[in-house]
């Protein structure tokens, strides 16, 4: 969640564009393996098909981490459908050589929509736990029978992926958790 903290601006200006999301967290991830002494290549994968996200590989021989960043600007299905179009694109492209792991990452600011207040029942495929928080900040969560999980198993036959929602920012006058700004992960370990 210190990702969110050092770009707290960028964040607060209706969160960060996919490519800065993306590369801080790969960032963060290239200096952790080399903290462990492991030194993979980290590459951005050439947008040939004019995908919306970037798409980022981090390789060793022994893993390919695949991490796609999505910026949920919008919550409209379009988007959400565009994401899963690019996971089903960059799931051509995986290694059998090495064990493969894909990394999701996307953020999104709440507003008023039907479309915004479906996100966090979308991308974890039910309704989180704590829903009075967000109801205390006068969000109004809704269930979609849509859900991220479901696409992934019907369209790349990915199934217990880790799906998380985080809330990383704190108001600065109270120190309370700030639900009106999402940050989504699900990370999948892929069995070929």
């Amino acid at each position: 969640m210190q990702l969110c903290d050092q770009h707290y601006p960028t964040v607060h200006n209706r969160g960060m564009r996919e490519n800065h999301l993306g590369k801080a967290l790969c960032r963060r991830m290239m200096s952790t393996f080399q903290q462990a002494d492991i030194t993979p290549l980290f590459t951005q994968i050439d947008d040939e098909n004019a995908l919306p996200q970037p798409i980022y590989n981090i390789k060793s021989n022994e893993f390919t981490v695949w991490v796609i960043a999505h910026h949920l600007l919008s919550a409209n299905i379009a988007r959400r459908d565009a994401l899963v179009h690019t996971i089903k694109n960059v799931s051509e492209h995986f290694d059998a050589n090495t064990k493969n792991y894909l990394l999701l990452v996307a953020d999104h600011w709440f507003d008023r929509s039907k479309a915004s207040k479906e996100i966090p029942s979308w991308w974890l495929g039910q309704l989180p736990e704590n829903i009075e928080d967000y109801y205390h900040d006068g969000i109004k969560l809704l269930e979609t029978p849509n859900t991220l999980p479901i696409a992934m198993n019907e369209c790349v036959e990915l199934t217990n992926g880790l799906m998380q929602i985080h809330h990383p920012l704190k108001s600065h006058a109270s120190n309370k958790t700030v639900h009106k700004y999402i940050l989504l992960t699900a990370i999948y370990t892929v069995n070929l």
